[in-house]
Order: C-alpha cells, then sequence, then structure tokens
C-alpha cells in the first residue's frame, strides 16, 4: 500500500504549490502628458493626405453643386469664394488641432518640441492657401 502505481504523479508540497491567476496586468510605464501632446502633434500630420482630398472633394463639389463645370471654367468670384472657404477649412484642420496639442504641451510641461510639426502644418497650410486664391483675383 505504501508504493505508488507506476505513471501516477505524486501530488506537490505545500510549498510547491503554484497558482495560476485569471487576470493579466499591464505593466505601463507613466506616461509624462507633455509627451503624450507632442506625440499627438506630430500624428496630427497624419491627416494631411486626407484632408487634401478631403478639401479637393469639398471645393470641387460644391463648384459642381452651384452649376458651373469642374476645371477649366473659370467660375464668377462669388462662387469660387464660396467653395474655396470651406475647402481651405477641411485643410486646415491638421494645423490647428496640431497648434492645439503643441500649446497644450507647452501650457503644461513647458514641452515646446509639439511647435515643429505645428509650425510645418500651418505653413503648408498657408501656402496652400496663397495657391488657392490669388488665381482667383486675376
Amino acid at each position: 500500500m505504501g508504493q505508488e502505481p507506476t505513471g501516477t504523479a505524486r501530488p506537490p508540497h505545500p510549498q510547491e504549490v503554484r497558482t495560476m491567476s485569471t487576470t493579466t496586468t499591464h505593466h505601463r510605464r507613466p506616461t509624462n502628458q507633455g509627451d503624450h501632446d507632442v506625440r499627438n502633434a506630430w500624428l496630427s500630420m497624419l491627416l494631411l493626405p486626407v484632408v487634401f482630398f478631403g478639401a479637393f472633394l469639398v471645393g470641387e463639389g460644391l463648384i459642381g453643386l452651384l452649376g458651373y463645370p469642374v476645371g477649366d471654367a473659370r467660375p464668377p468670384l462669388w462662387a469660387g469664394v464660396l467653395a474655396t472657404v470651406p475647402a481651405l477649412a477641411v485643410f486646415a484642420l491638421p494645423a490647428v488641432l496640431s497648434s492645439w496639442f503643441a500649446a497644450r504641451a507647452s501650457r503644461r510641461r513647458r514641452d515646446r518640441r509639439g511647435w515643429v510639426p505645428a509650425g510645418i502644418l500651418v505653413a503648408l497650410a498657408v501656402g496652400f492657401t496663397v495657391l488657392n486664391t490669388v488665381p482667383m483675383g486675376q
């Protein structure tokens, strides 16, 4: 009776008993809110392709809805302004978003790194505005 049959495992000693948890823990390093805002300012640049095509669709779509041919023909100034202003607003969204995150990072942590992507996006928005409004006045 004192012998164990072969092929069976004997129970572990009480010190060897291991419990398995069904929960998982995530060890995340504490995030610095300034770093988070700077990262979001840079991530705002990823919106550029989307807003470029969105601004094109808004501008050309509004001209088409007003009944003027899209492309070669020159619509009246009022129609051009009516279609261009919303398109410029769509294109400026990433610059506004990035500037907001940059300002928040500067205010919270005195972290000025977020102004780099904000400056790039503001310069692109100004360039886009000039390219789309100067031909209208000619």
